[in-house]
């Protein structure tokens, strides 16, 4: 699109909640926020919108303190390293922000305390003495969803602190009955504070006249599942919500009201950070790029009445995305838009059970990357994502995804037609019989059903976030094209009719090259590898989502030779798969190993355990001898997630100045130990004797982090 047109184009805001930078996201979180978000900005990108998407890391929290405690970091240490890792998923599943910051940076915490000065100049926030639970063991004031008990609303006995998660109630810790420390079990005692309150009450009014315009609108009423809680909130009456508490990580309050201990509570700055997140990227791209970039363009979005905000979120994240941050927004009277849409999903359960990974009823998302495409877990996760109500997934369901819908249908269109040009057509573009032309189309025909898929994808689902129809329209095009492939049986037209085989093997190429470009949202790698093999050049997100099904192929091009798409996955692999959910605790009792018939061999292991063994590159950043020890080196390593300290008896060996940049392999799930008085955290791996010992590297460039299998 030409620049002169910039300011046409429709212009989109979009953001996905912020995860929390405790540990890694899981496919709950992905279904929930991030592969809806990720597929509606391809769309429109591909329909020439002027988009940005906005994401960062939830950093502050006491929830954060007390993880860093136990793991023996700072928080920032904490906080970083999960950071990398969330983003490390977020880049395997090619789920693409403009920019992905985290809440603890110097921006956001500037652009918070502004927020609060500016409500407590207009009157909505307030200081108030309360009274709050309090941990003695601790020695701190204890976050609400550091609080358990039983629902004072519906008799749960593990709700949470600020929320129950049967009834959805949203509590005050204090309501709980029999509340306990999550953390130590303790029962924590009431202490009175002072705390910084937000007056939601004072703008229940407005809130509510504001939901029933979006709720109003013929052309894109909200979800049942938003409108309805936020709904809920305004008839039980809407309350004042502590926005401060008592830790000293998080971002402090501003002058003239900071007080020491006290800091925002982490909901009120993390949708701050969306804002933080848009001005730290324009920020760099005006260093970047002065002559087309400015500091100052974040307000071309946020500010700018023309531009539609769209939020993905879980529902547990609905009271604060359609509630208290309209309520922000509106109250810092700055001319900030509201969101014009929220797409609140339900929850995405495993096997009929919430994720845990303290219950090993999980699935490491880069282990399981490692094993099946990206685009099997994007298909499955986008035809069973949570839009209306809760959904799971199910290896089965996942298997049958892959095998019996990618494989079978989408690849094998794919597969036989290119195929057939390969073997049958001296690999050359065919061409259309003579006397047909675009005007003989007619209803029903392949041809009419070519040219109507895109719309019917982008405009009737994408465009009002139905992905799971626009997904399963995708595979209707796919599977009319088999049965026209069928139907028209050009093997045996071959040698009857050449020119009618060709016709039919021209209009698959059509049909092809148009499902390339409508899956390319949701299959992205996928979509270029077929994009690929049609010989088309550059990137199929670059194909306009109108000129889908225009036919740009040149009679008599050679394509490149075919390559099978998928592979299937065998029943034996979920098996397996199924069997490590909880631990393996159903697993029938091992047989007795037998012992090694070579001499000097340890014992047989199962395969199964030996792959629970974590091996990586791991590159050795410093290395020092330790004082008193004539065996031991510290070893500060880079594995790619994070930096390890390991303490490896190799000071005979080695000196500490040659083993700098080195590659090595590193044992990186082992226990950590004790040695020398210090914690080593991991093992490399070394070969020979004491006078020829040699570290185990591997050739060529390999970056920390990747597996050794």
């Amino acid at each position: 699109m030409a620049e002169t047109d910039k300011e046409t184009r429709e212009k989109v805001l979009v953001t996905s909640a912020l995860p929390y930078a405790n540990g890694p996201i899981h496919f709950g979180h992905i279904a929930g926020a991030y592969l809806g978000a990720d597929i509606y900005v391809r769309f429109k990108k591909m329909c020439g919108a002027d988009i940005i998407y906005m994401c960062g890391t939830d950093d502050h929290g006491v929830a954060i303190t007390i993880s860093a405690e136990a793991a023996g970091r700072s928080p920032e240490e904490h906080v970083s390293i999960n950071h990398a890792l969330i983003k490390s998923i977020f880049n395997k599943m090619n789920i693409d922000f403009t920019n992905f910051s985290q809440t603890s940076n110097p921006t956001n915490h500037s652009m918070s305390q502004h927020f609060f000065k500016r409500l407590v100049e207009n009157g909505l926030i307030v200081q108030k003495e309360t009274e709050q639970l309090y941990s003695r063991e601790l020695d701190l004031f204890l976050a609400d969803r550091y609080v358990e008990g039983t629902c004072p609303h519906c008799g749960y006995e593990k709700a949470r602190g600020d929320e129950c998660g049967s009834c959805g109630a949203w509590l005050d810790a204090l309501e709980l009955i029999d509340p306990k420390c999550k953390v130590n079990g303790e029962k924590p005692e009431v202490r009175k504070t002072k705390n910084w309150f937000l007056k939601l009450e004072d703008r229940a009014e407005w809130l509510e006249g504001w939901l029933n315009e979006m709720q109003g609108r013929a052309e894109l009423p909200w979800k049942k599942l938003v409108v309805s809680e936020i709904q809920g909130y305004l008839k039980r009456g809407l309350e004042s919500r502590a926005i401060t508490r008592d830790l000293k990580w998080g971002v402090k309050l501003p002058q003239p009201y900071t007080e020491d201990g006290k800091v925002l509570y982490v909901w009120f700055d993390a949708p701050i950070g969306y804002i933080s997140s848009t001005i730290e990227y324009f920020a760099r791209k005006s260093e970047e790029d002065p002559g087309n970039y400015s500091p100052d363009m974040w307000k071309d979005y946020w500010q700018n009445p023309d531009c539609k905000l769209v939020h993905f979120i879980g529902k547990d994240n609905i009271p604060f995305h359609a509630m208290i941050f309209p309520i922000m927004l509106q109250g810092v009277d700055e001319g900030y838009i509201l969101p014009d849409f929220i797409a609140g999903n339900a929850f995405l359960n495993l096997e009929g059970r919430q994720f845990s990974k303290s219950e090993g009823w999980y699935i490491e998302p880069l282990e399981f990357l490692e094993k099946y495409p990206t685009d099997s877990l994007r298909y499955y996760l986008c035809s069973d994502m949570p839009e209306s109500t809760d959904s799971e997934f199910q290896w089965d369901r996942f298997q049958q995804a892959h095998n019996g819908e990618l494989t079978n249908i989408y690849a094998n269109l794919v597969n036989r037609t290119l195929k057939f040009i390969s073997t049958k057509l001296d690999g050359k573009v065919p061409s259309y019989k003579r006397d047909w032309k675009e005007e003989q189309w007619v209803d029903n025909s392949i041809h009419n059903k070519i040219m109507t898929a895109p719309g019917a994808i982008g405009e009737l689902y994408l465009n009002r976030f139905m992905f799971r129809r626009g997904l399963q329209e995708m595979m209707i095009l796919a599977r009319e094209g088999n049965q026209y492939f069928d139907s028209r049986a050009p093997w045996k037209a071959l040698t009857e009719d050449r020119a009618e085989c060709e016709h039919t093997i021209r209009t698959c190429l059509r049909l092809i090259k148009t499902m390339a470009v409508v899956s390319c949202p949701f299959i992205p790698e996928t979509a270029q590898r077929v994009w690929a093999m049609l010989g088309l050049e550059g990137n199929v997100a670059d194909c306009k989502w109108c000129e889908a099904a225009v036919d740009t192929f040149r009679d008599g091009a050679r394509l490149p030779e075919p390559e099978p798409l998928f592979k299937k996955i065998d029943n034996k692999q979920i098996a397996r798969e199924k069997k490590k959910l909880g631990g393996g605790a159903e697993q029938p009792k091992k047989k007795q190993k037998k012992q090694s018939s070579i001499p000097g061999i340890k014992k047989f292991v199962e395969f199964d355990d030996f792959a629970k063994v974590d091996l990586r590159a791991g590159r050795i950043l410093e290395a020092e001898n330790i004082e008193g020890s004539f065996k031991m080196l510290k070893l500060k390593v880079d594995i790619g997630l994070e930096q390890r300290q390991i303490i490896a008896g190799i000071a005979k060996q080695f000196k500490p100045e040659d083993l700098k940049g080195r590659t090595i392999i590193v044992v990186a799930n082992l226990e950590p130990k004790k040695l020398m008085g210090l914690e080593s955290q991991g093992m490399l791996l070394a070969a020979g004797g004491k006078k020829d010992l040699q570290l185990l590297t591997v050739t060529g460039d390999v970056a920390p982090g990747t597996r050794v299998s």
